[in-house]
Formats: C-alpha cells, sequence, structure tokens
C-alpha cells in the first residue's frame, strides 16, 4: 500500500517533517510513503529547511544498501515537483488573479467587492494568504485540479495505479490563511475524484507572535482562537470535515512566542512538540484499519499534567514505549555516528594506515576492499545533524508555562548568543550519555566505549560487497542495531 502526505502551508510542512524523522526510525507501516507541499510562499523558510531534510533523507535511502533494518525503513518520494503553489505568475493579488478589472463595474463585482476589502484584494500573495482563509479557498477551489494542473494529474495518476488503495493525510493548522483554507477545500477535491481513504491533522492554535503592532495585511495571534473558533463553527455547521474518515485535532493552550514575520526566507519557525503529535496522527491513521461504512471518526488526545510532556503522553498506541525506544535508537545512533564513527571513517581514508585501529572497519571496509566514499559520509553527516537539531528543539520549543522531559540535548547541542539551538562541534559532545533519553530506566554512561567493543565484535555474514554503498550500508546498519537496547550496551 502507498501512503501520501499533504502538508498545506508552513505548519503543514513542519508538521511533515517529524512525519520524515519518524519514518527514519521506522514508526511507519510497510509501504511508500509520498510528500507533497501545498504553499503559495515559495521561498518559506521553514519549508525550505524540511525540503533539505526531505532531500537528504531521499539520498541516503537510495544510496545505501542497508538491508533489513528500521533505520530509513520507508521510501520516501517527493512529489515532483515537491511544492505546488497556486500561483503562476509573480506578484498575485487577489483582484489580478481574478481578472476583477474585467467585472468590477457587473454585479459580480459588486459582491466581490462586498467579500473582500481593498487591502484584501491589492495585497500581493507571494508570501502565502496573510491568515485570511476567505482568500485562499476561493484560489484553492479555483486552481486545485487533478485532471489537469501536472502535479495534481501525476498525483491522481499514481493513487488510480495504487491496486491495494491508497491513504491521503491532509495537514495544517485551522488558525492562519494557507491551511485554514487548503485543508476543507483540498479534501473536498480529492474525496470527489478519488477512491481514497482520507485523513486529517487540523492544528488549532500553539504558538503566538512577539510583535504585532503593524497594520499591515498579515496573520495577527490576537485573532487566532477566533478565526479557529469561527472555522469549527462552519467546519460543523457545513460539515466540511464530513468527507474526511478520520479527523485529528491538536492545539496548545499555553503558546509559543515566535517572531511575526510576513514569510518568505525570514520565516524559520523552530519545530514544535505539536507538530510531533501531528506526525504520530499520521502513522497511526496510515496504520488504522478505517472501512468506507465506519463513517467520520474524531481524535483527539491530552497530557497527563496540562504543562508537563513526557514519552509516556504520546499517542503511539503503547503509552509513549515505541517512540521512545525508537527515537531513543535513532538518536543514539546519530550521536554515535556524529561524534565517534564519521570522524574515524574520515581520519581512516585521509590516513589509511591507521585502519587496523578499528576492527569494526577492517570487517566492513578492509576485508572487503570497500573504498569510502567521503560524499556519501557527508549526506548522512547532514541527515544526522537535522536530525538530532530538529529533536532538540521539539524539547525545547515551549512556553516558559510547560516544561518537557523527553531528552537531555545538552549532550550535543546548546544555545547560542542569538538565542537559538545549535549543535556543538562533534569533538565537544559530552561522552556522558546517561541523562540522553528522559525516562530511561538503564543507564549508559560508558555507552559509546562500549558501543565500540560491539561494534568490534559485529560480523557481516551477507554476500561479499564490493561498492561503497553496500560497504557502508552494512556498517550502519550494525552501528544503529548496536545502539538499539540499553541492555546491550
Amino acid at each position: 500500500m502507498s501512503y501520501y502526505a499533504i502538508g498545506i502551508g508552513g505548519t503543514g510542512a513542519k508538521c511533515l517533517e517529524s512525519l520524515i524523522h519518524l519514518a527514519a526510525a521506522g514508526m511507519m507501516p510497510d509501504g511508500e510513503l509520498h510528500l507533497l507541499f501545498v504553499d503559495p510562499d515559495t521561498s518559506n523558510g521553514s519549508r525550505a529547511r524540511v525540503e533539505e531534510t526531505l532531500a537528504d533523507y531521499v539520498k541516503c535511502k537510495d544510496q545505501l544498501d542497508l538491508g533489513k533494518t528500521d533505520l530509513l525503513k520507508t521510501k520516501i518520494v517527493p512529489a515532483d515537483p515537491i511544492l505546488w503553489t497556486p500561483f503562476k505568475e509573480t506578484n498575485p493579488s487577489l483582484d489580478r488573479f481574478f481578472h476583477y478589472e474585467n467585472f468590477r463595474d457587473t454585479p459580480a463585482g459588486k459582491l466581490f467587492d462586498v467579500l473582500y476589502s481593498k487591502s484584501e484584494k491589492e495585497t500581493t500573495l507571494e508570501e502565502g494568504f496573510r491568515g485570511h482563509p476567505s482568500i485562499g479557498s476561493a484560489v484553492m477551489a479555483k486552481t486545485v485540479n487533478l485532471e489537469e494542473d501536472p502535479t495534481w494529474s501525476l498525483f491522481r495518476r499514481k493513487i488510480a495505479d495504487d491496486d491495494e488503495g491508497a491513504k491521503v493525510f491532509l495537514v495544517g493548522s485551522i488558525f492562519g490563511g494557507t491551511g485554514a483554507s487548503g485543508f476543507p477545500t483540498i479534501a473536498q477535491i480529492v474525496k470527489r475524484a478519488l477512491d481514497v481513504t482520507l485523513g486529517g491533522a487540523l492544528i488549532l492554535p500553539y504558538f503566538k507572535f512577539m510583535d504585532n503592532e503593524n497594520n499591515e495585511l498579515k496573520a495577527k495571534s490576537e485573532e487566532f482562537l477566533m478565526n479557529t473558533q469561527t472555522a469549527l463553527k462552519h467546519y460543523h455547521v457545513w460539515n466540511q470535515t464530513g468527507v474526511y474518515d478520520a479527523v485529528y485535532l491538536f492545539g496548545d493552550e499555553s503558546r509559543t512566542d515566535v517572531e511575526n514575520a510576513l514569510g518568505g526566507r525570514e520565516q524559520q519557525n523552530d519545530p514544535h512538540f505539536i507538530e510531533l503529535y501531528a506526525a504520530l496522527a499520521a502513522v497511526d491513521f496510515f496504520r488504522r484499519d478505517i472501512g468506507p461504512d465506519d463513517g467520520a471518526q474524531y481524535f483527539m488526545t491530552a497530557r497527563a499534567k496540562n504543562n508537563l510532556l513526557q514519552w509516556t503522553d504520546l499517542p503511539d498506541g503503547k503509552n509513549g514505549e515505541t517512540i521512545r525506544s525508537r527515537i531513543g535508537q535513532l538518536t543514539r545512533f546519530a550521536f554515535a555516528y556524529l561524534s565517534v564513527y564519521q570522524p574515524a571513517l574520515q581520519q581512516i581514508n585521509d590516513h589509511s594506515k591507521d585502519g587496523y585501529r578499528a576492527s569494526w572497519y577492517i570487517e566492513f571496509f578492509e576485508r572487503r576492499n570497500v573504498q569510502i566514499d567521503p560524499a556519501l559520509l557527508s549526506t548522512i553527516e547532514k541527515y544526522c545533524n537535522s536530525f538530532l537539531l530538529w529533536l532538540a528543539n521539539i524539547q525545547e520549543n515551549c512556553s516558559d508555562l510547560e516544561k518537557i522531559e523527553l531528552i537531555d540535548y545538552s549532550a550535543y547541542a546548546e544555545r547560542k548568543s542569538d538565542g537559538n539551538l545549535a549543535l556543538k562541534s562533534p569533538e565537544n559532545f559530552l561522552k556522558d550519555l546517561s541523562h540522553l533519553i528522559q525516562s530511561q530506566a538503564e543507564r549508559t554512561s560508558d555507552m559509546l566505549p562500549k558501543l565500540w567493543e560491539r561494534m568490534g565484535d559485529s560480523r557481516d555474514s551477507g554476500k561479499k560487497a564490493s561498492d561503497a554503498q553496500q560497504g557502508i550500508g552494512k556498517f550502519l546498519r550494525a552501528l544503529y542495531d548496536n545502539c538499539g537496547n540499553y541492555s546491550k550496551v
């Protein structure tokens, strides 16, 4: 079976960022995952970060022969192009998009004047719908065409060719512009045209802007709750979510402060734990058996304590144990690779005479005459960097009224003078990992030395490798497997 996830707007893209990392940790069911971003803001900084992470994931998956493992288990297929935008022109505005000048003096033009203010009609929309779903809904309804638009028609053909049936999951915010307009509009178009099981995560307010003193047409956090209330009432009265087979709702009462950028490259919002919840919703939907006669199902979740988030609060079906184990294993793998094994491989590659010092190198590389590919090492490094930084922000990005107890990122990251989190240099990573994963019963302060010993004892029983991809793939699989169970290291 194939799975399709569509991230609508900046929040939707960030939710897919979390889904990518869950896929890397082996949380997805078997099958391909197809991803598409929908956003009029083609230069959004947050989405650009997600696209880079996705590109590194795909490159690692395509170039590594990892064998049977949960590491990067899911093949992710980006749409071509990965971003769909409703605008084909530069500096679009609502009046130009609908050719308002051609019908200004007609009854339709008078209605247009009633529905939209002067600023709504004339403000350019290249940085998004500026918190006005009334603008976005009109544009989306006119431009999402599953028959004629190249991106959407390819999307339709892929689903039609899936003999096992396809599941489509949409995610976006309800309180902004792009997500609020696209969530019901795209769902109705897809459901009318395709025989799919449709799910969605509707994100309620979870952040607020630090500065709103501006009369520009843009999203204003003081309007978020009012927008949400109005949208939910509209959805209820007109059954706008009735086309969905499953809807998940998430929000946070204690909202995090973010910079109020209009959009574009300046809009670079850090990952947030609500987006992790939305990604878990996607995984739950893809795994859940929902029949056509079950009717629309609605899901909500809550923490045990209002202002505290722990692993047990994450809805994975097993009281948080599955995600803690999977994320913990990937975290230890990324940490060990960056701080120990990638530098060792680089040193061995630069000074081959030092190879004898690492028995794992002899087993996976030297004995099989496998050459180290520096470019491939760099791609793996980039993905590990993005994963660890994402996880640090998930831990840290909350309001002052909240406390999160998932990981201790101080082992590998620190807050800079500008207030942003950044990874330390690998040589400055802490060697004591006893509290890396919080709420873990075992303590592993000597994990790295024991891991080195276990890697030295690892044996590759597969066929002889003859290329860098297979050689390093077998090594990475062994490293990941040995990072799995605390009791084993």
